[in-house]
């Protein structure tokens, strides 16, 4: 995959989101952006994982970390090697999402 957008859209309500794992033989640093589009607070939680299906400990973030109501989260510079992926799971329907990326060969 060519570098830029790995996948953006709405999270689903209370679902895992899999933005799609790095190919064999390639590396991603990712940039992860969600903004909050509700009058409420979201909870978020953001893995790197193997599996689209993660436990708690492919969190990179504290558990059900908190968006404020038209708040944003941004984190960058995060390595996935390959077979990795970017889950994301809000409580809310109303959170948008950007996942962009450099890849590279190993």
């Amino acid at each position: 995959m060519a570098s830029g957008k790995i996948w953006s859209g709405t999270l689903p309500n209370a679902s895992n989101q899999d933005t799609g794992a790095a190919a064999a033989g390639k590396i991603r640093t990712a940039s992860i952006n969600v903004v909050n589009n509700g009058a409420t607070d979201a909870h978020l939680k953001v893995y790197i994982s193997t599996s689209a299906s993660p436990t708690n400990a492919d969190l990179i973030e504290a558990d059900n970390m908190l968006i404020p109501a038209h708040g944003i989260y941004k984190v960058t510079g995060e390595i996935v090697g390959p077979g990795e992926r970017i889950v994301l799971r809000a409580d809310t329907a109303n959170c948008i999402a950007r996942v962009t990326a450099f890849e590279e060969d190993l």
